[in-house]
């Protein structure tokens, strides 16, 4: 990808790679914050499995793009070379 690529940012990492990187320092910072926080165990436990289960469904929503947009590079990828195997073809029946 070039500099000019909308679907990267301006290191070159893909958004996928920045989501993911916001939501694991996100849950980082939450648990810090959460084990130093004067609440009882259980309430702690109960927070944090929530912010777990927030966690896990972002990471099944993230996947869930990351398959739909591999699916659809593979598609334009075969429709590309479907379209370019019939222009080779016919080019070498004119001939």
């Amino acid at each position: 990808m070039d500099k000019h690529t909308p679907h990267s940012t301006a290191h070159g990492a893909p958004y996928s790679a920045l989501t993911l990187s916001i939501l694991a320092g996100g849950i980082a910072g939450a648990t810090v914050a959460l084990l130093l926080a004067p609440q009882s165990g259980k309430v702690v436990r109960e927070i944090l499995g929530r912010k777990l289960n927030e966690a896990a469904d972002s990471a099944r929503e993230l996947k869930g793009r990351a398959i739909r947009r591999g699916q659809g590079i593979r598609e334009e990828a075969t429709h590309r070379v479907e379209g370019a195997a019939s222009a080779l073809a016919e080019r070498e029946e004119s001939s």
